[in-house]
C-alpha cells in the first residue's frame, strides 16, 4: 500500500516545514510507502522553494502551476499526478492535524471515502468566531439539500479526507475554480461507500485565511452547476416563502 498526500498551496511557505515534518511523524508509525505532492500556484512568499528544499528530506514532489487557478483544480491536478492508493488531501496550514491520519487510514478499510469530520461524534471547531461557524453551518444544509450522496454525510465541505485512488479515477471538476473539491467528489462518486471519522478544526495559527465572501459565492455556484434544477427549485421556494410572509406581516398590520 502507497498512500499519497496533497497538499494545495499558496504563500505556505511559513508552515510548510512545519506540516511536512509532522506529517513525517505519522507517517512513519504507519509503516507504508508514502509521498507528499504539494500543488503550488506560483505563491510570491516562495512557497514553492520551501517544497523544494524539503524534498532533499522528505518524499516530497513538487507541481507549480502559473497563477492562482483555483482550490478544486489544485487538487485534481494532485490526484492526478499521485501513485498512491490511497490519496489524502488536506490544508498545509495545520488546521487539518496529521494525527488523524492514522484514523483516516483505518477506516479505508471499509469506506472508498474517508471524511474528516467536525460535526460527528468528538468533532470540534475550535476558536473560529460566530459568523465562520454560521456560514459553515449554512454551506453543510445547502449541500445536503441540494447534494444527494451528502445527505447522511455530516461535513460534506470538509477539506480534510481520504479517497481511494480507483474511486477519483474519473473525476473531472465542474467547477475548477470552486473551494469545496469533496462536494464535486460526493456528487461523482455513484455507488462509492463514505464514511467519517472526527477531528478538531483549530484556527490558524500563523498566515492569514483565505475564507472571503468570493469562496463562498463559488460554492454556490458548484452547487448550481452540480445540480441547477434542484438550485432553481430550493430559490423559487425560497422566494415564495419571502413573499407569503411579507404578505402575511402586510396583513397582521393592516
Amino acid at each position: 500500500m502507497k498512500i499519497t498526500i496533497v497538499l494545495p498551496t499558496y504563500n505556505e511557505a511559513e508552515n510548510l516545514p512545519l506540516i511536512v515534518e509532522e506529517l513525517g511523524k505519522v507517517m512513519e508509525t504507519l509503516e507504508c510507502e508514502w509521498e507528499i505532492i504539494v500543488v503550488d500556484d506560483n505563491s510570491p512568499d516562495g512557497t514553492a522553494e520551501v517544497a523544494k528544499k524539503l524534498a532533499s528530506k522528505y518524499p516530497v514532489r513538487v507541481v507549480v502551476r502559473q497563477g492562482r487557478m483555483g482550490l478544486t483544480s489544485a487538487i485534481h491536478t494532485g490526484m492526478k499526478n499521485a501513485q498512491g492508493d490511497l490519496i489524502i488531501v488536506m490544508d498545509a496550514d495545520l488546521q487539518h492535524p496529521p494525527s488523524t491520519i492514522p484514523s483516516l487510514v483505518q477506516k479505508s478499510s471499509e469506506c472508498d471515502i474517508v471524511i474528516a469530520s467536525r460535526y460527528v461524534k468528538g468533532g470540534k471547531t475550535i476558536g473560529f468566531p460566530f459568523f465562520r461557524r454560521l456560514t459553515s453551518h449554512g454551506a453543510i444544509i445547502l449541500t445536503r439539500m441540494l447534494i444527494g450522496k451528502a445527505r447522511k454525510v455530516k461535513d460534506p465541505v470538509s477539506g480534510f479526507f481520504l479517497v481511494k485512488k480507483n474511486a477519483v479515477e474519473n473525476w473531472e471538476p465542474v467547477e475548477p475554480f470552486g473551494y469545496k473539491a469533496l462536494t464535486e467528489i460526493l456528487a461523482a462518486s455513484g455507488e462509492a461507500r463514505v464514511c467519517e471519522v472526527p477531528f478538531e478544526f483549530k484556527a490558524r495559527m500563523k498566515g492569514s485565511s483565505k475564507l472571503s465572501f468570493k469562496i463562498i459565492l463559488a460554492h454556490v455556484k458548484t452547487l448550481l452547476k452540480l445540480n441547477p434544477l434542484g438550485f432553481t427549485l430550493l430559490t423559487l421556494g425560497g422566494v415564495s416563502l419571502l413573499v407569503i410572509l411579507l404578505y402575511a406581516i402586510r396583513l397582521l398590520i393592516s
